[in-house]
């Protein structure tokens, strides 16, 4: 895909969040028919260890999933964080967000990486929350609807996959006090996991991912430099 095409795509995606926060109800319509178009996406191992090469001197080592439309059919556009800050726009990992069904893994998984944040039980749980809740949520969002999700390169780093294996990536919803609140508090995720099936399911998850904006004060606009090309496109 041509750089031009990335930015358009990610300029539609903006387009239609400003439409929604300038109070089209018909827009957050869309946003959520986009959101919940697919059910998930996956990532390569290959790519993985890419972006481990690019992050090897870096300090604030993240994966940007930008979400973009083309065609009307909802894409991530993934790059590492240091390439993103140096706008180097080479490496650009394009998703798409799909229903088929994920490869099942050969037998059952039952290995166990350390350090996990969740298991696979709350996993499944935020991606319940997700597709119950969104639309309640999404009208939460209204004043800065998400246009990216920042998600720590270590969330992939832990899982163990070869060039040639995959993980499956999907949305979950968190709230990060861990107590009952409003639906306001929670945030979008992506959640990764090594190995889904039918009937069985890696018994740990990643899901550290934050979704910008808002930005903070350690986490300028300035290095998501994908964002700011995509916002100058005309």
């Amino acid at each position: 895909m041509l750089i031009d095409t990335v930015y358009q795509s990610i300029k539609n995606w903006e387009i239609l969040s400003d439409s929604y926060k300038n109070g089209s109800e018909k827009s957050g319509k869309e946003i959520m028919r986009y959101l919940t178009q697919g059910s998930h996406f996956s990532v390569e191992g290959k790519n993985i260890a890419e972006w481990k090469k690019n992050l090897e001197h870096s300090s604030d080592k993240s994966i940007h999933a930008y979400l973009g439309i083309d065609q009307d059919q909802l894409l991530f556009f993934l790059i590492d964080s240091e390439s993103d800050a140096e706008a180097d726009f080479s490496g650009i990992v394009i998703k798409t967000f799909n229903r088929n069904a994920p490869e099942a893994p050969p037998t059952p998984s039952s290995v166990l990486t350390s350090n996990v944040p969740i298991t696979s039980e709350a996993a499944v749980y935020r991606n319940f929350r997700f597709n119950m809740y969104g639309s309640a949520w999404l009208e939460t969002q209204k004043s800065d609807p998400f246009r990216l999700i920042s998600i720590p390169f270590k969330d992939y780093e832990r899982i163990p996959l070869t060039d040639a294996e995959s993980c499956t990536c999907f949305f979950g919803l968190t709230n990060e006090t861990m107590r009952d609140s409003s639906i306001a508090d929670y945030h979008i995720e992506i959640i990764s996991v090594k190995n889904i099936g039918i009937t069985t399911m890696s018994q740990t998850a990643e899901n550290y991912s934050t979704p910008r904006p808002p930005f903070t004060a350690n986490d300028s606009a300035d290095q998501y430099q994908l964002l700011l090309k995509s916002d100058a496109y005309v």
